[in-house]
């Protein structure tokens, strides 16, 4: 059984989400830029732990994508469901 998250919600969901993205897009420009030329630098292992933990953010990012459309889906069906019970064009 599907829950029904109100579409306005869904929005700013997916707007927190698109920011966020955006956010770990400049994170990842602005680290490349400081990685170290020399790759002996005690400054290296710092740095690739940040990557480390720069892609494991990306990856929980892509989730919270992919439960966000889910949801968005199920939303968009269960309102037709109900629009089609009561006989009410669907919702834009």
């Amino acid at each position: 059984m599907g829950m029904k998250i109100p579409r306005n919600r869904l929005l700013e969901l997916a707007l927190h989400v698109k920011l966020a993205s955006e956010a770990m897009i400049d994170a990842a420009r602005h680290l490349a830029a400081l990685e170290p030329a020399d790759t002996s630098a005690p400054e290296r292992g710092p740095w690739a732990e940040t990557c480390k933990d720069l892609l494991a953010m990306n990856v929980q990012l892509g989730f919270m994508e992919r439960l966000l459309r889910r949801a968005t889906r199920e939303t968009a069906k269960l309102e037709a469901r109900i629009d089609a019970r009561s006989g009410t064009r669907p919702r834009l």
